[in-house]
This record gives structure tokens, sequence and C-alpha cells, in this order.
């Protein structure tokens, strides 16, 4: 809008200089025409002073044929006397001339000898009653002629008539037309004129010289100037939408810089909040951290900025360590890894860091940044894995001091697999922990934050659970039953789902003698190796049945049975229960069969094309001690 507005008055501006320049022109076209005018003028009557000095005031010829001559012979003898040098005067532009007696009686001109001109013998008339030279232009078939008008006097100043020397006024108007058109510059009479007539000159008898506007407008100059305005003007609009271009390319220009301020205002607030982040200079000064960084160390932004980063050094961390550190920093200009260190009351605290350089304009290096991920959590957790797997070491080599008499090197090699297979089970939710972390370095939000943490507390609830489990082993159970409908309904409550349907098909309430926490991981771990099988076979919707069965001797059989129709998984499952490859040892089915081995229940499948059936036979009564 503002372009066309800025546009509208750049063409009306430069209109107005054209209208002004083009009245300039005129004007001066005008004041051209009235210079040649005036010199044309004065040049034709000098000529005519000329030939009437030469003829009537130099030479006495004609006047003696005025004076000594009767009417009836002195147009023949003028005739004859001045027809030689009319032929010479032609050459000077005269048109005609015609002798008149001094009562202004026509005598002959020389163009025609035939034809009185009653124009030039109202010149004649006019020169008479006035007694001085007249001039006037004469219109004859469309030519233009300008006739002086002479007496001629002898020497004692007696009349003896008069002379009208005719010139050609066309030849005058094409001298002054220039670069105009033919007829550009008219004499007309002032009630022939119209408004395409610019008025130059007044003459006599209402004869004015006009300039023909339409040829003025087509003349060179004038072509010329309205090219120059048209240039102008195109010129003019081109900058100005160049202009117009280049404000709203800086409008846009400004509103994205705000955007990116924004956003980036946004993304500095999400990185104070939660990343670990220090910068320093090249002597090792603390220049930067953030708010985040001021929590997990217990400084103040105040107490830390300007002071060296040796103040987080933890001492159990070596000198040449650091030595180290540095030295590859600045070979590698990279540096990734752990450090251990101390918060402001001297606590300790793991961080996972990378380091790289800071460049200033000059592409040097200026300084060192460091974007760091608190791993204390991750760091106590592998503690408490190593005390644990310590202890469970410990309390194994009790129990085979103990009770040698009862444990043999079958059970002792069940409760070692036992054991790994639990361990193994204890990476899966550490290392989802750690990954969990592991996304603090891209965080973009509380949001994300929040998703973090409850994942973390899943996996650290989960891990509990198995660390639980693992305990169980080595308790107590004699006289302990665990109920298998109730095991099932929180099981059927838990995974029941749009994907999952597991159908409770118990009928009473049985009890056996096994600890709750086993029976739960048996059972746990079938339905859940099931859903495995589920994804790897890409089936939708799974659907599990558990059920209880009775043999002859009253002993009850627990069936689990699935609908996964795939017959690839029968060698998967033969594998696992031969018992005699350890490639599986990780896998939830397997740990299920070892602790029904543990609890001297008998475990087998039934692999059909559309389903997979898994029994778990227990004894109706289970009184030995277990391990």
């Amino acid at each position: 809008m503002l372009f066309f507005i800025t546009s509208l008055l750049a063409i009306i501006g430069l209109n107005s200089f054209k209208t002004n320049s083009l009245k300039n022109l005129e004007e001066s076209k005008k004041n051209e025409i009235l210079s040649s005018y005036d010199s044309y003028f004065n040049d034709l009557k000098k000529r005519a002073d000329f030939i009437y000095f030469n003829e009537f005031v130099q030479s006495n010829k004609i006047i003696s044929i005025l004076q000594n001559n009767s009417q009836n012979s002195l147009k023949e003898r003028l005739y004859l006397e001045f027809e030689p040098q009319f032929s010479f005067y032609k050459h000077i532009e005269l048109y005609d001339i015609s002798f008149y007696t001094k009562d202004a009686i026509y005598i002959l001109n020389f163009k025609d000898e035939q034809i009185e001109d009653k124009f030039a013998d109202e010149i004649v008339l006019k020169t008479k009653s006035t007694k001085k030279d007249s001039s006037d232009i004469k219109m004859e078939d469309d030519k233009l002629y300008i006739i002086f008008s002479k007496a001629i006097i002898d020497e004692k100043l007696e009349l003896l008539g008069f002379v009208n020397f005719e010139f050609d006024f066309e030849k005058f108007l094409e001298s002054i037309n220039g670069d105009l058109n033919k007829k550009s510059i008219l004499l007309l009479d002032n009630n022939k004129i119209d408004k395409n007539f610019i008025e130059v000159l007044v003459l006599t008898d209402k004869k004015t010289i006009y300039l023909n506007k339409n040829s003025f407008e087509d003349s060179v100059k004038v072509i010329e100037l309205e090219n120059y305005y048209l240039f102008l003007t195109i010129f003019s609009i081109v900058i100005l939408a160049v202009l117009s271009f280049l404000i709203y390319l800086i409008r846009i220009l400004k509103y994205k810089n705000r955007e990116i301020e924004h956003k980036y205002s946004e993304l500095f607030s999400q990185l104070d909040e939660y990343v670990l982040k220090l910068d320093t200079d090249l002597d090792g000064k603390i220049t930067f951290v953030t708010k985040y960084f001021c929590e997990v160390s217990g400084y103040s932004k105040s107490d830390i900025l300007g002071k060296n980063v040796n103040i987080l050094r933890h001492p159990d961390i070596s000198i040449n360590f650091y030595r180290k550190f540095w030295k590859d920093l600045k070979k590698l200009k990279i540096w990734n890894g752990e450090l251990k260190n101390k918060d402001k009351f001297g606590n300790t605290y793991w961080i996972r860091t990378s380091l790289f350089p800071i460049y200033n304009s000059d592409k040097t290096i200026c300084g060192y940044s460091s974007i760091r991920t608190d791993i204390t959590a991750i760091k106590q957790l592998e503690k408490a894995n190593r005390i644990l797997k310590e202890d469970l070491s410990n309390k194994l080599n009790e129990l085979r001091v103990q009770d040698k008499t009862v444990l043999n090197s079958t059970k002792i090699a069940l409760m070692s697999k036992i054991l790994d297979s639990f361990s193994h089970q204890w990476k899966t939710p550490i290392a989802k922990i750690s990954f969990e972390l592991q996304k603090l370095d891209n965080i973009k939000d509380i949001y994300e934050l929040k998703e973090i943490k409850n994942s973390v507390e899943s996996e650290l609830l989960e891990l509990s659970n198995l660390l639980n489990d693992t305990k169980s082993l080595f308790s107590n159970k004699f006289g302990k039953k665990a109920n298998i409908s109730k095991i099932v309904k929180e099981l059927v409550l838990k995974l029941n789902s749009e994907e999952v349907v597991v159908l409770d098909d118990l009928k009473e309430d049985i009890e056996v003698n096994i600890l709750n926490s086993e029976l739960k991981s048996i059972v746990s771990n079938i339905v859940y190796s099931i859903l495995d099988l589920s994804k790897l076979y890409s089936i939708e919707r799974v659907k599990i049945i558990i059920s209880i069965e009775y043999d002859t001797n009253e002993d009850f059989v627990l069936k689990i049975e699935d609908n996964i129709k795939d017959i690839r998984k029968e060698n998967f499952l033969k594998e696992i229960l031969k018992f005699e490859d350890d490639k599986y040892f990780d896998t939830k089915l397997h740990l299920a069969k070892l602790l029904i081995e543990k609890n001297q229940a008998i475990f087998w499948s039934k692999v059909l094309e559309e389903k997979t059936s898994y029994y778990i036979k227990f004894k109706k009564s289970n009184n030995e001690d277990d391990f």
C-alpha cells in the first residue's frame, strides 16, 4: 500500500515538474521566435534600405524617369531601367518591387505586371497619409510576404512617387521552424485560431504569429523532454519498488529476528533450568554457569564465577589425570568422559561431560565449554548392584558351609544360573535408567523432564521388585503357601488392554507350597515371554488363558495357553526347554524354568500351529526343605 501511495505522489510530482518544464520550453521557443523575427525583420528592412539607397539616392536614373516622363511612357521606362537590377536583387531574397505615382496610383510591379495588388495599394496610402515608411505582412494564396513601403523624393525633398519592396516571409517561417515540423509556426488572423495554437507575436491588422501546439509537442526537444521525464518516472518507480522491497524485507527480517530471539530466549531459559553447563577461559577461570549447575554444585553464581575450575576437583582424582586431561583436550580439541567432583559442602557427585573449545571472531580459541550430565544416581545403582552381588555371593558361601548335607552340586549350579538370569534382568532397568538420564543432554522442555522422571521411577520400581525377588531366594519358605488365584487375578488386572487379553479360568482358590514371589515370578515370566513372541511375530491381538487341570494322582497342573499362530516358535521353545545351551540364559522363559525346577515342579510345553500351551505340574504336597 505504501509503495502505491509513494509511486502516485512521485508520478504527480514528476508530472508537475514536466508541465513546468514544457511551459518553460514553450516560453523559450516563443522568445526564440521573437528574437528571430526581430533579427529577420531588421535584416529585410536593411535590404530594403540598401536597394532604396542604391537606386534612389546614389543613382538618379529612376528619379529622372519619374521627373521627366509622362504617365503613359513611365511604366515602360521604369521597367526597362529597373528590370536588370531586379534580377540582381532577387539574390538577396527580394520577391517583388512595385512603383506608384505621388498620388499613390499603381504604375507597375515586376512579378506580375498585369495584376494590381490592393493590399499593396493600401500600404502605399498608409505611407502617403502618415508620411512615414510602412511595413506589413501580406497573405496571398496561403503564402506570406512582408512589404516595406517607402516614399521616393528628389534632392529638393519633393515627392515623386512610392515604391514597395516585397520579400518572401515563408522563408523566415521555414528558418525559425528549426526542428519543428512544417507549418508549426504560422501567421494567422486572430479569428481563425483555436486552442491548438500558441500566440507568439501580434502584428498589424489582427495578424499574429502562432506556434502550432501539436507540431511543437512533436519537436525533438519536446520529445527528448517527454522521454527524459518518462525515464525519470520509470526510474523513480523502480527505485521506489526497490526501496519498498527493501523496507518489506527489513520488516520481515525484524519479525523473524524477534521470533528467533523469542525462541532462543525460551531455549536459554530451559538450558539454564535443566542443563549442567560450564564455560571457562584459557586459564581455567569459570566465565559462565547455568542455574541448574549451581543447584547441583551448591555454589551460587557470585560464588563460582571468576574462580578456577579446580574448585570442583575431587581429592580422589590424581593430578596426573588432570594433566593428561588438559593435554588431550588441547590436542584433540574435544574430550568426553566421566569425572568425580565435589560440591560446595564437600559432597561427592559424578558427571558425564563433553568439553569443546570456544572460538572468538578471529577463529582463535578463547576458552572451553562443557555440557554435563549428573550420573550420581547411576553410580549409586552400580555401587548397590556390586554390594548386592557381593552380599549374595557371601550368602551362598554361608549356605554352602552351613548346610552342606542339603545342598548338592546340582542345586548350586541351578542357583548360580538363577542368579545369572536375575543379574541380567537387573541390567535391563539399569540400562533404561541410564538411557533416560542421557536424554537430559537434549532436553527441551519441562514436559520431557516429567516423562523422564516417570520412566526412571517405573524402572526403579521394576529394579526394586527384581531385587526383592532375588532376596526371597534365600528366605525360609517352609510352611508358607502361595495363592495361585490371587496371583493370576493381579496379572489380569495389570496386563489387560486392547492388544492383550488375559482370561482367568480358575474355578477355586488354590494354594501351593511355594513362596508367593517365586510363583508370581514364574507365571509373570511365562506370560511376558508370550508377549515378547507376539511382538516378534507381529501378532496384533494376543489372547492368554490361564487354567487348572488335575491328574490321576490328584496333583494339579497350571496351564497357560496363547493364540500365537506361528510354527517358527517350536524350535525356539525346544532349545530353551532342553536346558543344554546357555545362550538363552537371559530370557524370561529360561528364568521361569529354573525357578520351577528349584521348587521341584515339572515344566513342559505343547506347540501347535494355532496355539501353544505351557504346563507346570505341582505336587499335591511338598514337605522337603528348599534351598
